[in-house]
């Protein structure tokens, strides 16, 4: 499909990462099993169960060719992906402020910093085959409140953080109606997807 996607690892109690930004037992899923799946532009390899692998190169293929868009402080946290940014396309990054003084310009590295997540969703679909991945919980919940997210996707992990960055927490009363499309039993995670359909569309 082609479209804008969320996809984040979420503990039962809601939170995609802990206060610090670290997620902790979150991702422990990558590891748990022995089907190898390689990461769409990025040099590292998941190693899950069956379900978890058909699961995951199927999203991967969605978002292989697309671009994609962050938030500053997911940028920043995974210090750009060192240049390569998930899915191998390009990349953009909402922020007011300007770049590292140390970060690379756009012919080292696929990275265009702009001040609006409209803007980077627009710049992104022109950028690369229609599919952008959103990353950043609070760009994801931009894209909801304006009314261009198209698909949620939840790897829910049976953990609870007690406190954190929430994947949900700022979602306004767009009136915005999730349509279950797959729901797929892993090793150490349940991974959830959804359709997004707003009252307007």
């Amino acid at each position: 499909m082609t479209g804008v996607v969320a996809s984040f690892c979420m503990s039962l109690d809601g939170f995609v990462a802990r206060p610090d930004d670290s997620v902790g037992p979150l991702f422990d899923w990558y590891t748990a099993g022995d089907v190898e799946v390689p990461m769409v532009g990025y040099p590292i390899t998941f190693r899950v169960d069956a379900s978890s692998a058909d699961y995951l190169r199927s999203f991967l293929d969605t978002v292989r060719g697309g671009a994609f868009v962050c938030g500053r402080r997911v940028f920043d946290h995974t210090h750009g992906w060192g240049g390569n940014p998930p899915g191998g396309g390009a990349a953009f990054v909402v922020t007011h402020r300007p770049p590292p003084s140390d970060w690379p310009d756009s012919r080292l590295a696929p990275f265009t910093f702009v001040s609006s997540v409209s803007r980077a969703i627009e710049l992104a679909k022109a950028a690369g085959d229609g599919t952008v991945g959103v990353s950043g919980p609070s760009i994801a919940q931009q894209c909801l409140n304006l009314g261009l997210l198209d698909e949620v996707r939840v790897d829910l992990v049976p953990v609870f953080l007690g406190s954190g960055v929430r994947y949900f927490s700022g979602v306004g009363a767009s009136g915005a109606l999730l349509e279950r499309v797959e729901v797929v039993a892993g090793l150490g995670v349940t991974h959830l997807r959804y359709r997004v359909r707003y009252p307007h569309s």
